[in-house]
């Protein structure tokens, strides 16, 4: 916007952002004790065994990995994409791995679906639609 830009000790923006971040993994960590309640009501395993990982530009911030140790009481870490291949290094950030999820998603998807669809639907033409579709999201 139109105001200034302002300094902003390190510890003060800890002091805001832990909270709020302890406050939002709280309410995830209530969703996943509730679908596994369900699971268990249905006899299935309903148990964490691998922990929790986080990806996205949201964990790269300092902290949040023992932030969520804390509340899930498991084990935590940051997840980077996997199996990239023909793009540079940077892709394989953790902040690019939603994006390459749903790339991944949606070619396994494309490569699983109907002989007729993959001939309809061209790899540039695919790749034209994700890039469309992500600058009009973000």
């Amino acid at each position: 916007g139109g105001r200034p830009p302002r300094s902003l000790q390190r510890q003060t923006l800890a002091e805001v952002i832990e909270p709020r971040y302890t406050e939002l993994l709280n309410l995830v960590n209530d969703e996943i004790l509730q679908l596994q309640e369900q699971l268990r009501q249905q006899g299935v395993k309903h148990h964490l065994a691998a922990g929790i990982v986080l990806t996205g530009g949201a964990a790269q911030i300092e902290g949040l990995a023992a932030c969520a140790q804390r509340v899930f009481h498991t084990q935590v870490r940051i997840g980077q994409p996997l199996n990239i291949t023909g793009l540079t290094d940077y892709a394989q950030e953790s902040y690019y791995s939603t994006a390459v999820g749903l790339l991944h998603y949606g070619k396994e998807s494309h490569m699983n679906g109907d002989a007729e669809a993959e001939k309809r639907v061209s790899v540039g033409n695919w790749f034209k639609r994700i890039n469309s579709w992500l600058k009009k999201e973000f």
